[in-house]
């Protein structure tokens, strides 16, 4: 496997337990859970993507 698939794989691993624990803080009514998993969760995701996107120039 790739260093970049293993990027990219990580990278959706992280985001889903982000959703996850997103979607148990929006059962439980806490909204502030569920906002700062969303933001954290497009922070990595858009990170990740750019720099699996990148790989080459940045490597």
């Amino acid at each position: 496997m790739e260093t970049r698939h293993l990027v990219l794989s990580i990278v959706v691993l992280v985001t889903g337990v982000l959703l996850v624990r997103g979607v148990v803080g929006l059962l439980n009514g806490d909204i502030g859970t569920v906002i700062r998993q969303a933001a954290i969760g497009v922070i990595v995701f858009t990170f990740g993507i750019a720099l699996v996107s990148r790989w080459d120039e940045v490597g």
